[in-house]
């Protein structure tokens, strides 16, 4: 079975593509003079995209909690999770809100080009820069002290056969 602790390592990289994604999807929207609450394609996909970013950085949110919780219990430094936890609620918060905002405009066919679709934009380059601050947090909880990352051991090498002769 697996261990809870080590779900939110498999998650955590769809909100971050997804969230990519939509943003660049967004910004190509307004460059080409698009509105993004239309249901035409471009809009619909990054709106698509930015639904399940939301999604997937809650569920990541939640068993990042899990996995927070057994690192404490392991010893790691509470303070650097608790920055990268910080940051990625944020990340996640922010998801929502341009989902629900993006969602909303839609549904009420209220329009988000020109200053608007920037604005809202502008949030979501703001949130690409958060979301990478908050990989590379969990990047450096891994790979330089180990977090929730079980000791491998090299498998034991064959003694080298005697040369034939």
């Amino acid at each position: 079975m697996i261990d809870l602790a080590h779900i939110h390592p498999m998650l955590v990289h769809f909100p971050i593509v997804l969230f990519l994604v939509a943003i660049a999807v967004q910004l190509l929207t307004l460059v080409r003079g698009g509105d993004l609450s239309a249901g035409a394609c471009l809009p619909s996909i990054g709106l698509g995209a930015l639904i399940l970013s939301a999604l997937a950085a809650v569920a990541a949110a939640v068993f990042g909690d899990i996995a927070l919780d057994h690192a404490v219990e392991l010893g790691f430094p509470q303070d650097r999770l608790e920055t990268h936890q910080e940051l990625g609620l944020t990340t996640t918060w922010l998801f929502v809100a341009l989902a629900m905002v993006q969602g909303l405009a839609r549904w009420r066919r209220i329009s988000l080009k020109a200053a608007r679709g920037w604005l809202l934009a502008l949030v979501g380059v703001v949130g690409c820069v958060i979301l990478l601050l908050t990989a590379y947090h969990g990047g450096n909880l891994v790979y330089k002290i180990g977090v929730n990352v079980d000791a491998v051991k090299p498998a034991a090498q064959p003694a080298p056969h005697p040369p034939v002769k």
